[in-house]
């Protein structure tokens, strides 16, 4: 580089961040025009004579974002910062996500939502008034029974936010055997939305922890006995209510027959399909979710970010 041209670059970013100059100001001290300045800046900062952070609890983790793109072959990746609390965290994550969501362009005319705690967390950091008439479709059936009513939160205020229509799946997410399973797919009005909703502009979800604490396994559609033998063949996650291995794919044929959702293959060509998440415990879910194609984006916050990429890493190595 230029000495005479780097010297410059300097003087400028430092009238300019240091004394806090107009652009004008800066061309009257320097004997140049503020043009002039302005490309001199501009060089400063692709240079790296100036590097420019954000430093907020709140702000995001471009470092981390670039990698995960990188690493999975996302089209997009959001990465927030830890927050003091797992409470806090969440939050962050779900007002990042409705951000994401809104500020996409041309605007979502359909969605289709997967419900939770996660996802219930996101429409209620939805802004009101957002958008108008979206088509929200629910992904897979809900629940039998529960002390929090997470499908009408996430759905229907998903929904009411967007001043659009919320459409129900009016069926369990999984049934007591096979052929009840088929008949319910083939009802008419399950169909069309299971038929539907993963040709919604955005899809979202947040994989699931299998654990007792499952809202599965609260709700009655599994025993805990039952989430261990799903872990032994192999389970490590359930998406979208169907429980998927390292590899991303079912453990249970019986179990995907009996379960009422929209089809993973479906998934994986979605327009868009967006992964949100907090905590470490949904780093292997992250991972399958990301590396099995199921996720186009992902939202989470640092540290979970951190574990995926090493999880990831790690993965690559054993093979």
């Amino acid at each position: 580089m230029d000495h005479d041209r780097e010297a410059q670059m300097l003087r400028a970013a430092q009238l300019y961040y240091y004394e806090n100059l107009t652009q004008g100001a800066i061309a009257d001290r320097m004997n140049c025009t503020r043009w002039t300045v302005g490309r001199l800046l501009d060089e400063a900062r692709a240079c790296g004579i100036v590097a420019i952070s954000i430093n907020h609890p709140r702000s995001r983790v471009p470092t981390l974002e670039k990698r995960l793109v990188e690493a999975f072959g996302l089209g997009e990746a959001i990465v927030v910062r830890q927050q003091s609390t797992p409470a806090g965290t969440l939050e962050l994550v779900a007002a990042a996500a409705a951000d994401y969501i809104t500020a996409l362009r041309p605007q979502p005319e359909s969605m289709g939502i997967a419900w939770g705690r996660t996802l219930t967390a996101v429409a209620r950091a939805m802004p009101e008034d957002w958008a108008h008439g979206v088509d929200v479709y629910q992904t897979y059936g809900g629940l039998t029974r529960s002390n929090d009513d997470v499908v009408a939160d996430s759905i229907g205020l998903m929904a009411r936010r967007a001043r659009g229509v919320g459409h129900m799946l009016p069926a369990p997410a999984i049934v007591s055997d096979v052929d009840l399973g088929r008949r319910l797919r083939n009802e008419p009005s399950v169909a069309r939305t299971l038929a539907v909703a993963p040709r919604s502009d955005v899809l979202v979800f947040s994989p699931g922890v299998l654990e007792e604490e499952s809202v599965l396994v609260r709700s009655g559609f599994l025993t805990e006995r039952g989430m261990e033998r799903l872990r032994a063949m192999g389970a490590v996650t359930d998406i979208f209510s169907r429980f998927l291995d390292m590899s991303g794919e079912p453990v249970s044929q019986e179990l995907e027959e009996r379960t009422i959702a929209i089809p993973l293959d479906a998934v994986r060509q979605a327009k868009r399909s967006v992964a949100v998440a907090s905590s470490l415990v949904k780093a292997v879910p992250m991972l399958v979710a990301m590396r099995s194609r199921l996720a186009t984006a992902a939202v989470v916050d640092e540290e979970l970010a951190k574990e995926i990429l090493l999880l990831g890493r790690l993965g690559a190595e054993g093979h």
